[in-house]
């Protein structure tokens, strides 16, 4: 009897704790999914931004539901869990797809094809899986509310303006850039892939003066170029002369990244027509 009590107690800590959880990571998702819309005319481009929000904000979201689930499972049939909400988890695909038949049938069925989601290109196929998943769980997805939403985007600006202000790397320096330009323009967050850096870069340049959309083209250009050298210097046997490219590259890198900083850090939003966006 005791032994049950204990359990029922670690089963509400564990769906309480994932509900927690899952009310923060929904509204991250959320947040980052606004500005897929902007790149509908682009499928290629969209494609690589779907797969990337999948592969780094949706997974995580997924793993930590299939895991909690797991442990309330054993707990049911009296087996022992360790607790420990604020585990980092990592799961394969095939730890994804084995947590999901493990589980009992009516949740199983859903957790199955909330995993085959991950493999896919729709974040919106993401949403509707984790939704069924939640709700046979006793779980809630929570539509945004409109005020944490804000919040979230404050905080987003405000982390981003402040990895700007202290990055030295001249290639991760980029896409912070990148994604706070983007946030002045067209009010949204955006993660930004090494694959889709281009796309986006191209969308912000119709949006800015002609002398910040050439500085971040140049700029763009030379990290894409210091990245080649780097990769050709690797045993070439012409490496003092790659050597000699690669730090030439780098001060040039070294005079554009000031004022990329001004740009991208200067107080006034960018503002455009809205039937532009």
């Amino acid at each position: 009897m005791e032994k049950s009590f204990e359990n029922a107690e670690k089963t509400s800590r564990l769906l309480d704790g994932l509900q927690n959880q899952l009310n923060e990571a929904v509204l991250n998702l959320h947040i980052y999914a606004e500005a897929l819309h902007l790149f509908e005319d682009d499928p290629s481009t969209s494609d690589i931004l779907h797969k990337h929000l999948l592969d780094t904000v949706a997974a995580p979201i997924a793993d930590k539901l299939l895991h909690t689930l797991d442990m309330n499972n054993k707990l049911k049939h009296g087996v022992e869990i360790r607790e420990n909400e604020n585990e980092a988890l990592l799961l394969s695909t095939v730890d994804r797809a084995s947590l999901a038949k493990a589980l009992p049938e009516s949740l199983s069925i859903k957790a199955q094809s909330l995993v085959e989601t991950l493999a896919g290109k729709k974040v919106e196929s993401f949403m509707d899986a984790l939704k069924a998943l939640a709700d046979e769980s006793g779980l809630i997805v929570k539509n945004p509310d409109e005020s944490l939403e804000l919040s979230k985007l404050q905080r987003y600006h405000k982390d981003l303006t402040e990895q700007i202000s202290s990055e030295t790397d001249y290639v991760a320096f980029l896409p912070k850039v990148v994604a706070l330009l983007f946030f002045k323009v067209y009010n949204k967050a955006i993660l930004v892939p090494e694959k889709a850096l281009s796309a986006i870069i191209t969308r912000l340049q119709d949006k800015l003066a002609d002398s910040a959309g050439k500085l971040l083209t140049e700029y763009h250009n030379a990290t894409a170029t210091l990245l080649a050298l780097r990769d050709a210097a690797t045993g070439a046997e012409d490496e003092d002369c790659l050597v000699d490219r690669i730090l030439t590259k780098e001060e040039l890198l070294q005079e554009m990244m000031p004022k990329l900083k001004v740009l991208a850090l200067r107080s006034q939003r960018i503002r455009i027509v809205p039937n532009e966006v």
